[in-house]
């Protein structure tokens, strides 16, 4: 069974290029080669001011990634994001419910 999720990350915005394309392919990867699911959306959100200093940043780039897949899968991304500490200053995985359809 599969659900609609979106994943919200920051990074800081001295985060290497190369870095974010390592971390951006271990994601996709994890989703669509191992689990066999569907990205929907993967975006630069916005670059902002964080509410309050994470890790001696005061600025992130926020990225918004959709996808289609099962809890497994998605407990496997949020594995990957919280062990990225250095990559990852915050992020926050939320179950969209899906829109039916009046007939």
């Amino acid at each position: 069974m599969t659900n609609l999720y979106e994943v919200l990350f920051i990074v800081p915005p001295t985060l290497t290029d190369d870095s974010y394309k390592e971390l951006s392919d271990k994601i996709k990867s994890t989703i669509e080669n191992k689990h066999e699911s569907e990205i929907v959306k993967f975006e630069e959100w916005a670059n902002r001011k964080l509410a309050y200093t994470i890790n001696n940043h005061k600025n992130g780039k926020y990225y918004l990634l959709e996808t289609r897949c099962s809890p497994t899968c998605i407990k496997e991304v949020e594995s990957i994001l919280s062990f990225e500490k250095t990559s990852v200053l915050r992020f926050l995985i939320d179950k969209i419910a899906e829109k039916k359809v009046a007939k």
